[in-house]
């Protein structure tokens, strides 16, 4: 049996690193592919692996002495701290010591560490951060989760970027998300090809030409969880706020529950009769069922799990990348851009070929 050897950045996260831990001693007992390479601080994480069940031929520890705060600025923690255990991690990826690397550490820092030891996919401009969301099922064939990037790693993007976005979101959704012929959007204030800026207007009008996606064109906000789009392509100022602010109204809406709860036992009453319904709902909103968003555009699969993430969370990463690898992802983005850049330098004259890097440098 081919082993699939996952990176995890075991000191990364609220929780780390006893649920980092036990989320992949979860992951590993549902799949007996599953191999663990914990790297972080050795005098904490072997005591916890002591009483897993897991045999040492499922798991290693690489020891780092240093570890990277949540609360710390990324770019001078990545800086002064080059032994932190997502650095070590992002330079094993990067020399092919495992198949895929898992952090619920910082995003700023994971990203930047990222971009200083992977190489990037021939092509791609700018890693991208994606967020998996759910959304409605219309029909029986619906996936019922909507993947939206970018959503923090590129704050302005290119027209090249945000076609990129849309390639990479396309495999990631085909191979980690099994849906077999993703939907794409473009995030934009109406749904008319004209609405927006210059960069959104041409960027839809370079998604119409290309017949290997399904574009259904612009989307609004009010879209995002409607069901009636799989990958929704934006700039990551734009995507970071739709993700905070539905983060926010999940939380606003468990915060209201509670205070219904609490004021009178009527209304304890029928919410034990929608308590069957509200768990489903729960469930729908909770993102540890997700797992993690991956950080594309790198030739090393990346999952940023979120900082607040246990066990639960961490296990449906760590099987998410499982996913992820066994449909070769990565190696499907990587061949879909080489193919869109060729088409496009057949397509465009040389001289537009120099205006267009001018433009973007």
């Amino acid at each position: 049996m081919q082993q699939h050897r996952i990176i995890i950045d075991a000191m990364g996260g609220d929780h780390a690193p006893n649920e980092i831990i036990k989320g992949a001693i979860e992951a590993c007992k549902l799949s007996e592919s599953l191999y663990c390479i914990f790297v972080g601080d050795e005098n904490q994480i072997l005591p916890l692996m002591k009483d897993s069940g897991l045999g040492i031929d499922r798991w290693s520890v690489v020891h780092t002495s240093e570890v990277i705060g949540m609360a710390e600025h990324p770019k001078e923690a990545v800086t002064s701290k080059p032994d932190a255990s997502i650095h070590v991690a992002t330079r094993m990826i990067r020399d092919h010591l495992g198949d895929a690397l898992l952090s619920a550490g910082s995003t700023g820092a994971t990203i930047l560490s990222c971009s200083a030891n992977i190489p990037r996919i021939p092509g791609i401009e700018r890693g991208v951060l994606a967020a998996v969301f759910p959304a409605n099922k219309n029909t029986a064939a619906d996936p019922g989760v909507a993947i939206m990037l970018d959503v923090g790693a590129t704050l302005h993007c290119t027209v090249n970027q945000l076609i990129s976005f849309a390639i990479m979101g396309i495999h990631y959704a085909k191979g980690s998300m099994a849906i077999e012929n993703p939907r794409v959007g473009l995030l934009n204030i109406g749904e008319e090809d004209t609405k927006g800026h210059d960069i959104l207007v041409e960027t839809n009008r370079t998604l119409r030409k290309m017949t290997e996606l399904q574009f259904i064109g612009n989307v609004e906000g009010k879209d995002i969880m409607r069901g009636i789009v799989d990958v929704i392509i934006t700039e990551g100022i734009t995507g970071n706020i739709v993700l905070k602010s539905i983060e926010g109204i999940a939380e606003m809406a468990l915060e209201i529950g509670k205070r219904i709860w609490n004021k009178s036992i009527f209304t304890k009453a029928g919410l034990i009769l929608l308590a069957p319904v509200l768990k489903k709902l729960k469930k729908r909103l909770d993102y540890s069922e997700y797992g993690g968003a991956p950080i594309l555009g790198f030739q090393k699969l990346v999952i940023k799990a979120h900082g607040r993430s246990k066990a639960k969370a961490i296990k449906n990463a760590i099987l998410l990348a499982e996913k992820a690898i066994e449909a070769n992802v990565v190696q499907q983005m990587e061949l879909s851009i080489k193919e869109f850049y060729l088409r496009l330098f057949n397509e465009t004259p040389a001289q537009s070929i120099s205006e267009l890097s001018d433009n973007e440098s």
